[in-house]
């Protein structure tokens, strides 16, 4: 009789075990995953127009949001104390459209997101920079707007006036670019009176960049005799650098 029991509740738990696995089962099912979908700027656009009830997160700065933002913005700065506090105000069974400047912060800020469990986050490739590639409108602050501090007659000069030129497209807010800085330092020093390396900051390059299609930074370019020889993405090593430099030298 002992054993016929110790086997009878050997059973149940064995039954009650599986039926609790599959009642979780059934629970996973019938709840949405959270997820994020990366779109291309022109993507980003048509599924703001298809989407009805949508929020939009711009994840920059305020004094880069004064420069353009998309229509129906709202400003979260991922930078500020009271990001996620701010996030946390969303609806999160309403889809969000999150962007930036070119890509990186609008990227974490959806991993944020779909952390916090928003059913649908729609994250854009290239931010602000692909937009503004593609001519998509963007809305403007109170600020007064900022000339360029660099522009294509300076581009033009810059190529024309120097055979070999290696050129540093980035963003003061771009961590890869703050760490490149120091190697461009020490490879502009190395090879000063053979190459011209210069630094061209992209939020004072805007009409430029903008002409140039850059849709991220960092972006290298080197140039020869006014032609346009390499054009890549991306942090660079020094290694990699120095690559571009032979190449270019040939």
């Amino acid at each position: 009789m002992k054993k016929f029991n110790a086997l009878l509740v050997a059973v149940m738990l064995i039954f009650t075990a599986v039926s609790c696995a599959q009642s979780q089962k059934e629970g996973a099912k019938g709840q949405v995953a959270p997820r994020v979908v990366t779109l291309s700027a022109a993507e980003f656009n048509q599924q703001l127009s298809n989407t009805s009830e949508k929020q939009i997160v711009d994840v920059r700065t305020p004094e880069e949001f004064e420069t353009g933002y998309i229509s129906g913005a709202l400003n979260y700065n991922i930078y500020d104390k009271d990001f996620e506090r701010n996030i946390a105000s969303l609806d999160k069974s309403k889809p969000v459209f999150v962007y930036c400047k070119s890509g990186g912060r609008s990227a974490s800020a959806a991993e944020t997101m779909k952390a916090m469990g928003f059913a649908q986050v729609y994250e854009m490739r290239g931010g602000t920079m692909a937009w503004s590639s593609q001519n998509l409108p963007l809305e403007y602050g109170t600020a007064e707007p900022v000339a360029d501090k660099f522009t294509q007659a300076d581009y033009d000069k810059l190529v024309q006036e120097n055979t070999l030129v290696l050129i540093d497209y980035y963003a003061p807010w771009c961590a890869p670019c703050k760490k490149m800085e120091p190697v461009l330092n020490k490879l502009a020093e190395e090879f000063k009176g053979k190459i011209t390396i210069t630094r061209i900051n992209v939020d004072e390059a805007k009409t430029l960049t903008k002409e140039m299609k850059l849709e991220a930074v960092p972006v290298i370019t080197t140039v020869k005799n006014g032609v346009e020889l390499a054009h890549v993405t991306g942090y660079q090593s020094e290694e990699q650098f120095r690559a571009l430099i032979a190449e270019l030298m040939k």
